[in-house]
C-alpha cells in the first residue's frame, strides 16, 4: 500500500512538475486538472494530503470547522471514511485561473462535483470552488481552498 501511495505522489509530481514547467495560467490550470484527476483516482483526502502546504486553510461547506495547517488535515481526514474513491468521487473542473506577476501565487476557480451512496442512497452535491497555490520547489501547492453549494443534494 505504501509503495501505491508513494507511486501515485511520485506520478503527480511528474505531472505536477510538467505543469509548473508550463507556467503562467495554462500550467496553473493544468496543476488543478491533475489534482482532480488524482482525486478522482486516490479519493480527495489522498490527493488534498500530496498537494497541501504546511500552513494550508481549508474552509468546507460550513457545516464542520475550517482545518488550519497540514496537520490539522491530516488529523481529519485520517477520521473521515467516506472520501475514498469507493464510497465518493470529487472532481471538479477549473473555469478560471490567474498568476501573479513573480509568479509565485496563483488562484483558480471553477465548478466541483461530489457523488457517493450513502445507505444506499446516491448523492450528488455541486457547486462552485476557489482555490489559492503556491509554487513551492517549482511545484504548484495548495495554500487555501474554499467552495460553496449550489443546492440541496439530488437523492
Amino acid at each position: 500500500m505504501f509503495k501505491r501511495v508513494m507511486g501515485v505522489i511520485a506520478l503527480f509530481g511528474m505531472i505536477s512538475s510538467a505543469a509548473a514547467q508550463a507556467g503562467g495560467r495554462e500550467g496553473l490550470m493544468a496543476a488543478d486538472r491533475a489534482f482532480s484527476a488524482l482525486a478522482v483516482a486516490r479519493g480527495s483526502n489522498a490527493a488534498y494530503l500530496a498537494l497541501i502546504t504546511r500552513t494550508v486553510r481549508l474552509f468546507g461547506n460550513g457545516r464542520e470547522p475550517p482545518i488550519f495547517g497540514r496537520i490539522a488535515a491530516e488529523r481529519r481526514f485520517a477520521q473521515e471514511g467516506l472520501a475514498r474513491p469507493k464510497h465518493s468521487q470529487l472532481s471538479w473542473v477549473p473555469d478560471h485561473a490567474t498568476v501573479s506577476a513573480d509568479g509565485t501565487l496563483g488562484v483558480t476557480d471553477g465548478r466541483w462535483r461530489f457523488v457517493a451512496r450513502l445507505k444506499g442512497k446516491r448523492i450528488i452535491f455541486h457547486g462552485h470552488y476557489l482555490r489559492v497555490w503556491r509554487r513551492v520547489a517549482g511545484h504548484w501547492k495548495v495554500l487555501a481552498d474554499m467552495g460553496t453549494t449550489d443546492h440541496l443534494p439530488k437523492h
